[in-house]
């Protein structure tokens, strides 16, 4: 597998449903409920087809849904000559907001690209690791979650060690793991822990301060601009003098 290549395409997408209230939920750029049906379907067209080419033959492409979104995904990853794998629930300890009942549950799909073997490091049980595809962790709001510490950032709720569980799963060490919707970076620190590299992408400039900032936690390392080799903090000191010289 070539170096620029994903073995799996690990995301949390958008979800194309309006919540209010008081419900702390992360605002995508697009699709927080403002897309028809048709319109969902070739948004999650257009990001799929966008990926493919990064993702490796036998490659896995899966994304967190709620329910209304499982068919759209479908279509849209079967149009592009995906093949469903799998279906995975993830149980959540407390159920969160619902149209009806309360929500117990989300989704993730799994779709194959091509004719290759995916990675499988769970036939047999290979490394201990013998799963279900029932997979039962807290969410960031409860005790107990590895991703409690990261409930204040936006796009914060999905537990690590869930994400993690998934990675050492599906794909072997040093591979890519990509993600198109990286938000408060979660994917990132889950590959860093698991030994996989992430690759990621990201719009909303106040996701990307929080990605940087929690791998530099991680890693005590220095993030840098790849263009300027600027770090991060002298960055950020920088834009905070360049807004308080525009203040009144």
């Amino acid at each position: 597998m070539g170096d620029d290549v994903a073995r799996f395409v690990f995301t949390d997408g958008p979800c194309n449903v309006a919540i209010g209230g008081e419900v702390e939920a992360r605002k995508f750029a697009r699709a927080s409920g403002e897309m028809t049906e048709a319109q969902f379907l070739g948004f999650h067209r257009k990001w799929i087809e966008a990926v493919l080419p990064s993702l490796a033959d036998g490659g896995l492409l899966g994304t967190f849904i709620d329910w209304r979104s499982l068919s759209i995904v479908h279509a849209a990853a079967t149009a592009l000559a995906l093949t469903p794998l799998d279906l995975v629930v993830w149980a959540k300890a407390n159920a969160g907001a619902g149209s009806l009942y309360r929500s117990g549950y989300e989704l993730l799909p799994l779709f194959k690209k091509g004719t290759a073997a995916p990675v499988n490091n769970l036939s047999g049980g290979k490394r201990g690791r013998l799963r279900s595809n029932l997979w039962t962790y807290p969410q960031a709001s409860l005790p107990g979650s590895a991703a409690r510490k990261g409930r204040s950032d936006p796009g914060g709720e999905k537990p690590t060690a869930m994400l993690e569980g998934a990675m050492i799963d599906l794909t072997n060490r040093g591979e890519i793991v990509l993600d198109p919707f990286l938000g408060s970076g979660l994917t990132l620190i889950a590959a860093e822990n698991a030994g996989r590299v992430c690759r990621g992408v990201e719009l909303d400039p106040r996701f990307i301060d929080v990605i940087i900032r929690r791998h530099e936690a991680l890693t005590r390392s220095t993030a840098v601009l790849a263009d300027t080799g600027e770090a991060f903090a002298k960055l950020a000191a920088r834009r905070l003098d360049d807004q308080d010289s525009r203040l009144p």
